[in-house]
């Protein structure tokens, strides 16, 4: 079960502030949005951008360590009829390339998760999960090509 930190993901209801602390204060350099799949809850025209509810910034190695500022979305789990919502208080992630280890470990240790699949991030298989103390914890997976 091979596991890596890939990034932390923040959420407010002022994404101004967000990309003001995290790239002007931080300074920490903003990457370009990737890929989306699907829509975000402020852009309801069914367009696949992600607008102004994301910026991604590089905390150390731009493809393994970052910071993903997100626009706070309460009812995320729910419209995805997902029990576990990674966009109400944001959530750390990790990245494998043994999704399928994990998961029956997961079902082996009886914790329970919300397999997302493809729902934000083109080529990413997202998994959420809590641990004892309520923090949510994604881990996904990239397609080879992605």
């Amino acid at each position: 079960m091979a596991l890596r930190l890939h990034h932390t993901n923040v959420c407010s209801d002022d994404m101004g502030k967000l990309r003001w602390f995290y790239g002007d204060v931080l300074d920490l350099t903003r990457l370009p949005q990737p890929p989306m799949v699907g829509t975000t809850e402020t852009d309801q025209d069914g367009s696949q951008e992600w607008g102004d509810s994301a910026a991604f910034f590089t905390a150390g190695h731009e493809t393994e360590l970052q910071i993903h500022a997100t626009l706070r979305r309460p009812y995320a789990g729910h419209q995805h009829k997902h029990s576990i919502n990674p966009l109400a208080n944001g959530h750390f992630c990790f990245r494998t390339d043994t999704m399928d280890d994990i998961l029956t470990r997961l079902d082996h240790h009886n914790i329970p998760y919300s397999d997302y699949g493809y729902w934000a991030i083109q080529g990413w298989r997202q998994v959420f999960l809590s641990d004892p103390a309520g923090n949510i914890i994604e881990i996904h997976q990239v397609d080879k090509g992605w």
